[in-house]
């Protein structure tokens, strides 16, 4: 393995890891900074090593992502800390994670670090629950609004929905893996371990997240990992049959309370109050948005949405509960253009089945990350929201890598005759 190769690798590792920690801040220093910030800048210098490992598709991701930014800044106006954050560590991170998928033990090492990290979180989040959230509150990250959890886990993230989405997408990996006709070097009994402790801590998070994300992302990963033939559909009625039963006994047990409070009521409310408000940009015709940070403008049309649709919720929304709606209110149609191309990548990576487990994975996690910065967190500082815009883009070129022509080209050559006789005939 070359030296680049490793460094990278490295890097992957302590990335997946650091995916759990976003509620954790960096002492000592003056800005709200999580442990993964200090990894994006300190792996800048690995794309310029690297930079013959950056693919087109990853390239019009990055393109499209800057001019959608930029032009909402430039126009629209917004905060420049939001435009430094977008291009400083935002931008590098999303590159990063695509050349990592270009090399096959860095994308392992992203994947391992994904599931220690899932692991470590785990057990926190039961001891959290047994002992208590508030003796074991970690959170120190004041980017992040930091809401008491009382009775509740939720490990190192800033709320309980964030901690039970990654869950989710760890789950999914896991049965992916598990699944997938293709071995890898994790032990199948430590898998099943790791997934039975995630159904039980999703079990007692009470989160909306089981109810709507891992339906969708547990199927995606099952098709992920083998072909529909019989014996694949028979292992999908019966994960069916389970998830239903577990689905069941979270709604009767762990879910009741809050629809008795009316507390997952008003929560779906806000949210839908914040998403429709932040489309409005769309039928406004505020071509680049509000500008960059411009988050608190959401209040003004969420009042309003909520009013004609007589929705009701505790308290206004802070800020558009969904990372991709916030940017599309931020930035506008720039930034439609740039979640159409991204998409179109995520969907044609999900229907082609990877023929390496790993991949199939790392494409479970894009779908998840999709589908967590669409339905759940607006948070720009959970970088677990920004790998749907790089995954399939990389996970395509590393699938169906360009074949280069090898053959060398021949020439005949006819040596010139000296021989008068052969020049006069």
């Amino acid at each position: 393995m070359r030296r680049s190769e490793r460094l990278i690798t490295a890097w992957a590792c302590l990335a997946g890891l650091f995916l759990w920690v976003p509620a954790v801040g960096v002492p000592m220093v003056a800005l709200p900074l999580q442990p993964m910030d200090f990894l994006v800048l300190a792996g800048v210098p690995l794309i310029a090593i690297n930079w013959r490992k950056l693919c087109v598709r990853l390239g019009a991701i990055a393109m499209t992502f800057v001019a959608s930014v930029g032009m909402s800044f430039f126009v629209a106006g917004g905060e420049m800390l939001v435009l430094l954050h977008a291009l400083a560590l935002a931008l590098p991170f999303i590159l990063l994670v695509g050349i990592t998928l270009r090399y096959p033990n860095a994308r392992l090492g992203l994947l391992n670090g994904f599931l220690i990290g899932a692991g470590g979180s785990v057990a926190l989040f039961f001891a959290q629950i047994l002992i208590g959230a508030e003796a074991l509150d970690f959170r120190t990250n004041t980017a992040f609004s930091l809401p008491p959890q009382y009775r509740r886990g939720f490990a190192l993230f800033p709320e309980v929905s964030t901690y039970a989405t990654h869950s989710i997408i760890a789950l999914a990996v896991c049965i992916c893996l598990l699944l997938h006709p293709e071995k890898t070097a994790h032990r199948p009994r430590t898998l099943i371990a790791l997934a039975t402790g995630l159904i039980l801590a999703l079990l007692l998070s009470r989160s909306t997240s089981f109810l709507v994300i891992a339906p969708l992302l547990c199927a995606l990963a099952a098709g992920q990992a083998r072909k529909l033939d019989s014996r694949t559909l028979l292992w999908l009625v019966l994960i069916t049959g389970l998830g239903a039963f577990l689905l069941t006994v979270f709604f009767n047990t762990f879910y009741a309370e809050r629809l008795e409070t009316a507390a997952a009521s008003r929560s779906a409310a806000m949210r839908l109050a914040s998403v429709l408000g932040g489309l409005s940009t769309l039928w406004r015709g505020e071509v680049f948005g509000v500008g960059l940070g411009e988050n608190q403008e959401i209040l003004r049309r969420a009042y309003d949405i909520g009013r004609a649709l007589d929705l009701r919720f505790g308290q206004l929304p802070q800020g558009v509960s969904s990372q991709i709606i916030a940017r599309i209110f931020e930035e506008g149609w720039p930034a439609v253009i740039s979640f159409a191309i991204a998409l179109s990548f995520l969907l044609r990576t999900a229907l082609t089945r990877a023929q390496d487990p790993i991949i199939a994975a790392l494409t479970v996690i894009a779908a998840g990350s999709f589908l967590t910065a669409l339905l759940v967190t607006g948070y720009r500082g959970v970088y677990t929201n920004w790998l749907w815009l790089a995954i399939p883009a990389a996970a395509l070129t590393a699938q169906h890598p360009v074949r280069r022509s090898t053959t060398p080209i021949v020439r005949p050559r006819i040596r010139k005759s000296i021989n008068k006789d052969a020049l006069r005939a």
